[in-house]
C-alpha cells in the first residue's frame, strides 16, 4: 500500500468508503467510459446518473415553469473554465448547473463545445447580444435537448493525468498524488489516439473542486516514473 493510502486514510477515511457509496460511483464510472471511450458509441436516451455526491439542483430554472431553450457555444480556449464562459453569458439568468462541457472522443480531450441550458429564449437571445458584444471567435447555436442529456458533468472535481508511462499502475497515480484528497476508486485508464498514436491517460475524481485545483496547481509538470505528467482539469 502506497504511503499516500496510509496518509489519507488515517487523517481522513477517504479509502473506507460507505458500501452505498460505492455502488452509487458505478453508474459515474460507467458514464465516464461511455462519454471518453475511443470506440464508436449511441448516446445514452435519458441523463446520466448525478455523481456521487450529487449535482445541485438548479431550483430557479426547474420551478420558473418556462420553456427551456439549449445552445451550443464554441470558440473559446480550451483551457477555459466555466467561470470564463459565466462571464460572457453575464445577464442571461444562467448558473454553472447550467453549464456543460463536451469533451473530444479523441485527441488530447479538448472541449469541443459547452452546452448551455436557458431558462428562456430572451435569456438566449441576450447571450446572441453578449456574443456580438464581446466579439473575437465566440460562437452560439441552437441545440437539442437530446444534444444536453447524454453530457457528462465532470463539475471541476475529475483531473486527467497525460503523459503516463504505458506501464504506470493505480499505485504510481496515488503516489503522484500523496497529500491530495481524491477517491482512490475512482481511478480510471484511458486510451485515447494522438497524431496515431496511443496514449494513455488517467482520470480521478477528487473530492471537491477546491482539491482538483489544489492538485492541479502542486502536481502539474512533475515527474511519475520519470515522465513529465501534465494535468487538465475537466469541467
Amino acid at each position: 500500500m502506497s504511503l499516500s493510502r496510509t496518509a489519507i486514510r488515517s487523517s481522513f477515511c477517504l479509502r473506507k468508503l460507505d458500501p452505498a457509496i460505492s455502488r452509487s460511483s458505478l453508474p459515474f464510472l460507467q458514464g465516464w467510459r461511455k462519454c471518453l471511450s475511443t470506440t464508436t458509441e449511441q448516446p445514452p436516451s435519458s441523463p446520466l446518473p448525478p455523481s456521487p455526491e450529487g449535482s445541485p439542483v438548479n431550483r430557479s430554472n426547474r420551478a420558473s415553469g418556462e420553456e427551456r431553450y439549449y445552445g451550443k457555444f464554441s470558440g473559446f480556449s480550451k483551457h477555459a473554465l466555466k467561470t470564463d464562459i459565466m462571464n460572457i453569458l453575464e445577464d442571461c439568468n444562467v448558473t454553472p448547473d447550467d453549464l456543460k462541457f463536451s469533451y473530444q472522443r479523441g485527441g488530447n480531450l479538448n472541449p469541443a463545445a459547452v452546452f448551455v441550458q436557458f431558462p428562456s429564449l430572451s435569456s438566449y437571445d441576450q447571450a446572441l447580444r453578449n456574443i456580438a458584444k464581446k466579439g473575437k471567435l465566440f460562437r452560439l447555436e441552437r441545440a437539442a435537448r437530446s444534444q444536453w442529456d447524454p453530457v457528462v458533468p465532470y463539475e471541476g472535481k475529475v483531473v486527467a493525468l497525460h503523459g503516463l508511462p504505458v506501464n504506470a499502475i493505480i499505485d504510481d497515480i496515488d503516489k503522484f498524488l500523496s497529500g491530495c484528497l481524491y477517491y482512490p476508486g475512482s481511478i480510471q485508464f484511458l486510451t485515447i489516439q494522438v497524431l496515431g498514436n496511443a496514449k494513455k491517460v488517467a482520470l480521478v475524481r477528487f473530492t471537491s473542486q477546491t482539491q482538483a485545483m489544489n492538485a492541479y496547481i502542486t502536481k502539474n509538470r512533475n515527474f511519475l516514473l520519470n515522465q513529465r505528467i501534465t494535468l487538465q482539469v475537466l469541467q
